[in-house]
């Protein structure tokens, strides 16, 4: 369980930054596929044009943001790469007064569209430098097998199943980014899917039965732009919580076009859940994605997953 500072007063703290605050930039250079390695250089002089005085930190292997951001005495961190590079520094910067903002560089992008950030990489810079910060939530989950137990810090959505095989899909792909990575994605993980029993818990109420995903989110989308969770709001203290029951692979294809709108709520195959926390736990291992990377472990199958209000400060327009 993440331990927030008992007097934490985010309110008292929203506004600019102050202009003597140390800055650090974590970047993560293999971020988006290529793309980038291509705006990094522009987004770092831009950075340093805003803020002359910075700290350039580089990220190379899983867990790196985190510990870089959790050992940063700067007033400000900026992230600079994907959803995973977002979701690790947002990890180190939970429970601590720091400031974080985010400049995109990634393939899905999808936790700024619910803030409001710009996707262009340079607007992004400039708002860092003149937006203003806000309480946002973030999510623990802590995974278990047997008496294996680790806990994991997201920002966006998690997902349990389908949607977590999308992902390693998409990883095969290096020449795509966006909405279009994951609809193909979709259509190369349907094979032979099973779609797995469940035991949910939410909301005090427990039932079990067979879903095709189960999406915990914070932000409204994933996978590039798909609407999963169309009312989420990052800073309610609340998940929105997808369940979609067993679907077969046409059913599956037919689907789609109402996630990328977000009407799929309105199927009855889908009940949305809104919860401070919940419990899953499946009869089997399943594959889980937070914020697009993939919980490391093939034998996890219970999960408490559970909000973290207000644990971040994120600048915003």
């Amino acid at each position: 369980m993440v331990k927030l500072p008992v007097a934490l007063d985010f309110a008292a703290g929203i506004g600019t930054i102050e202009p003597m605050a140390r800055v650090a930039v974590i970047t993560n250079p293999v971020a988006g596929r290529g793309h980038g390695a291509k705006v990094r250089p522009l987004v770092l002089t831009e950075l340093k044009r805003l803020f002359p005085d910075i700290e350039l930190l580089e990220s190379h292997s899983p867990g790196d943001a985190t510990r870089l951001a959790r050992a940063s005495d700067a007033g400000l961190v900026i992230a600079v790469g994907g959803d995973g590079t977002i979701r690790e520094v947002a990890a180190g910067l939970v429970g601590k007064t720091t400031t974080m903002a985010i400049v995109p560089a990634g393939s899905g992008n999808d936790f700024i569209k619910t803030l409001g950030i710009p996707a262009d990489a340079i607007e992004a810079c400039r708002l860092a430098a003149q937006g203003r910060a806000r309480p946002v939530d973030a999510v623990q989950v802590t995974a278990r097998s047997g008496s294996t137990e680790s806990s994991f810090v997201y920002v966006n959505a998690a997902g349990f199943g389908f949607d977590a095989r999308v992902v390693a899909e998409a990883r095969k792909s290096s020449h795509l980014r966006g909405l279009p990575l994951y609809v193909a994605a979709v259509f190369r993980a349907v094979g032979e899917y099973r779609c797995p029993l469940v035991r949910i818990t939410v909301n005090d109420r427990t039932w079990e039965q067979r879903v095709l995903l189960i999406a915990a989110a914070n932000g409204r989308f994933y996978g590039g732009g798909m609407r999963i969770a169309p009312d989420a709001e990052p800073d309610d203290g609340m998940l929105d919580v997808c369940v979609a029951d067993e679907l077969g692979r046409f059913a599956i294809y037919r689907a789609l076009p109402r996630l990328i709108k977000g009407t799929h709520i309105s199927m009855k195959e889908v009940v949305m859940h809104r919860a401070a926390k919940l419990e899953l736990d499946f009869s089997e291992p399943v594959m889980v994605q937070l914020d697009g990377d993939l919980l490391p472990g093939s034998s996890l199958n219970h999960f408490a997953i559970q909000i973290l209000p207000a644990a971040l400060r994120v600048i915003t327009p």
